[in-house]
């Protein structure tokens, strides 16, 4: 059936257009293109979300068609979010307000989510791009520059990406400079356009039998050159060489989207197809239905029918048999390669794998050391293998997120669960964290109340914030976003019985008393809002930051084509990719110069103690001091205030004998990070330097776990040796 003109599915459209839609597409043409009414957006988006319900059971084209259609007709307000995806990984996430035809997205928004808790600063911004609260990311200027600077080098290549799009041409990487083994390192790589270069001579002579196909490449020279900067305060890349020149003709919008490069399957659309092939659809049927729901015409989904018989074969040449047996033999090969590599795991009643989890030495070792707080990511799920993956990190002295383990898991039971969470006590000898924080999921808030009953949950509030839209985007349409700046204020209150106030008084407003959403979070706003966590350490991992970082790692190692077998190897180098900054972070830090911003002693003692990173939220804390006032109580304690406010401020106590000093603001009992109404204090009471307890060791230089390359003249190989003080616990931070 070829449609030529956009198909979008009007709300209270009949059961008989349905049938005719439903007749049409499965007989394949002969009928022309299928009319409905043309409707808004938001009713539209009503019809999306009904696809993966209605292909729950296998069944013929016509009779989905026909189960899509009338469960619509019937109830049109009825719907069934798709879950989304990430790099191969479907975030196949059930709401956890108990609907089972309720899934929520937990991708993707968090782009666009600026949660930050009180008292902290993002010392990292993307300098190549801008972001507000209120709207994603814009481009600060459209064209790369010489000079212009990124965070990363995949975030350079996805500027450098966009451009190209938008200009006709794609990109692709080059050469680059450095290695693993290098102290920085890949420290320098070139972007060129896709037709740069020249053919390879074939290396067979049989031509034959090969195809007569004549390469692109015409020695283009347009280009983008990046290298590392690692002397102004963090791995930044700058942008040391650029040119447009092109000796070749570019494509205009219709034709570049054809290129290869942008030829994908997006992770969302995987699992619709996924979903449709089980279901019985052919790959024609499948195009024209994604075209359907998508309201575009035919011909403009940004992938054709060869993409996606390719993407269905890769699928279905998954061998879930013996896949499982060659992954515990990939970890018996790493446990001869490591020593200390550690993995566990549990068979079915047919001696088949269901359950395995593990860990590396360094990532073991780096548990001894910043496994204070942790973050145990369930979100994810490998559709191939229908196995769902949990992932435990950590934040180290650098500020850098770190790997400690990883679990694959047969489904998600709390006894599955439970499983996981002894594994990784066994495996990291029976130490349990402080802190660990986890996406909003009953039945693993149930394993770790068993398991983990001396350990605070936490619901990571970048899992909740990523769920609003999924909730309440509909309900509240233009009030949408006004809803979700009132949500983070909320979020950042301080006392528990303001926000417990001014949650009632939300809900009111945007019409939410019978929402079960809202009563769901308000359920468990003990487990996520920032007031009633503040006496808990929570190493910073509530950052947006900190989520793009868990998010990025995924990304590095898994997409829609990885085999069980290889996940071992994958997700050591994903980790090892991840350790790196670590690493280059405790290498600058022995050179850079740290600039002071007051004269005060405070500052100087400490910049000789913390870490860069740690140093530098510090050092934000100490300029701000100097803007507050203190006036004393009669009951011995102070009040701390802005001098350019008449109400409000800190409650803030000083006992000398004990040199302890406590602030209602518990924004060290949070992050390790004495606050700027706490520094004023001590600074008024004569405190040249900070109590060693306000300099807790996960955040000083000599926690640091971080490898040193040698090079060996008698084997002419690297070695990699690891460094680490496992003999300083820095645990309990002088126990919070």
């Amino acid at each position: 059936m070829q449609m030529s003109s956009a198909t979008i599915v009007q709300r209270g459209t009949s059961l008989q257009d349905g049938l005719r839609l439903s007749a049409a597409a499965a007989a394949g043409g002969g009928g022309g293109p299928v009319m409905v009414p043309h409707v808004s957006p938001l009713q539209d988006g009503l019809h999306q979300h009904q696809l993966s319900a209605a292909m729950a059971s296998r069944s013929s084209p016509l009779q989905n068609g026909l189960r899509l259609w009338s469960n619509f007709a019937q109830n049109p307000m009825k719907m069934v979010t798709t879950p989304p995806s990430s790099s191969g990984l479907i975030r196949s996430r059930p709401c956890p307000c108990g609907d089972e035809q309720c899934y929520v997205r937990t991708d993707g928004d968090i782009e666009d989510t600026a949660v930050v808790p009180i008292g902290s600063v993002d010392l990292s911004h993307p300098i190549g791009m801008l972001r507000t609260p209120s709207e994603g990311a814009r481009p600060m200027d459209l064209t790369p520059r010489v000079g212009q600077v990124f965070r990363s080098d995949d975030d350079a290549q996805e500027f450098y990406t966009s451009f190209a799009r938008q200009n006709g041409f794609s990109i692709r990487r080059e050469r680059s400079k450095g290695n693993q083994g290098h102290p920085l390192g890949i420290y320098k790589r070139e972007l060129v356009c896709h037709r740069a270069g020249f053919a390879a001579p074939r290396k067979s002579v049989e031509v034959e039998r090969q195809r007569n196909k004549k390469s692109s490449r015409c020695k283009c020279e347009a280009r983008m050159i990046i290298k590392k900067d690692i002397k102004s305060g963090g791995p930044r890349w700058v942008v040391v060489q650029f040119s447009n020149e092109h000796n070749h003709k570019l494509l205009d919008n219709e034709e570049v989207r054809h290129l290869p490069a942008y030829r994908n399957i997006s992770v969302a659309d995987q699992e619709r197809i996924l979903i449709l092939s089980k279901a019985g659809c052919t790959v024609s049927l499948i195009m024209r239905m994604l075209e359907l729901e998508k309201g575009l015409k035919s011909g403009q989904l940004p992938f054709i029918e060869r993409d996606l018989r390719n993407f269905l074969q890769s699928s279905r040449s998954v061998d879930r048999e013996n896949d499982g047996t060659e992954l515990l033999k990939s970890c018996k090969v790493m446990k001869d390669k490591d020593m200390d590599f550690s993995y566990e795991y549990t068979m079915d009643e047919h001696h088949k794998l269901e359950h395995i989890a593990w860990s590396y030495g360094d990532s073991i070792r780096a548990y001894s050391l910043f496994g204070d707080a942790v973050v145990f990511d369930t979100t994810c799920r490998l559709d191939s293998y229908d196995i769902h993956i949990g992932v435990w990190f950590g934040m180290d002295n650098h500020g850098n997120t770190t790997f400690f383990g990883c679990v694959l898991l047969r489904d998600e039971k709390p006894s599955s669960f439970q499983w996981a969470l002894q594994a990784f006590l066994r495996i990291m000898n029976a130490r349990p964290p402080q802190t660990i924080l986890t996406d909003i999921d009953m039945g693993l808030r149930e394993a770790i109340a068993n398991e983990l009953p001396e350990t605070k949950h936490v619901f990571s509030i970048w899992h909740v914030m990523s769920k609003l839209s999924s909730w309440f985007f509909l309900p509240l349409g233009s009030q949408y976003e006004k809803f979700k700046s009132a949500f983070q204020r909320l979020y950042d209150l301080e006392a528990a019985d303001e926000f417990d106030h001014e949650w009632d008084q939300m809900v009111i407003e945007f019409g939410l008393v019978s929402d079960r959403h809202i009563s769901l979070l308000f359920s468990q706003r003990a487990f996520w809002a920032l007031s009633y966590l503040r006496e808990f350490f929570l190493a910073r991992m509530t950052t947006v930051r900190h989520s793009k970082s868990i998010s990025s790692f995924f990304k590095g190692f898994l997409n829609s084509r990885t085999r069980l077998k290889d996940f071992i190897e994958r997700v050591a180098s994903a980790a090892d990719s991840g350790n790196q900054a670590g690493e280059e972070a405790t290498v600058r830090q022995k050179y850079q110069t740290i600039n002071m911003k007051t004269c005060m002693p405070i500052e100087e003692h400490a910049s000789t103690i913390l870490t860069h990173y740690a140093f530098n939220m510090l050092q934000n804390e100490i300029v701000m001091s100097t803007q507050y006032a203190l006036f004393d109580l009669a009951n011995g304690n102070s009040l701390v205030r802005h001098h350019m406010k008449m109400d409000g401020g800190r409650f803030v106590s000083w006992i000398p004998s004990d040199e302890e000093v406590l602030c209602s603001c518990k924004m060290f009992e949070t992050s390790g990070i004495l606050c700027r109404h706490a520094i004023r204090m001590l600074t008024l009471r004569n405190c040249f330097n900070l109590p060693d307890k306000y300099l807790p060791l996960r955040w000083r230089r000599e926690s640091s776990l971080f490898r040193k390359t040698n090079y060996s003249s008698e084997t002419g190989k690297t070695n990699r040796v690891v460094h680490s003080n496992p003999s300083r616990r820095c645990w309990s931070m002088n126990r919070l």
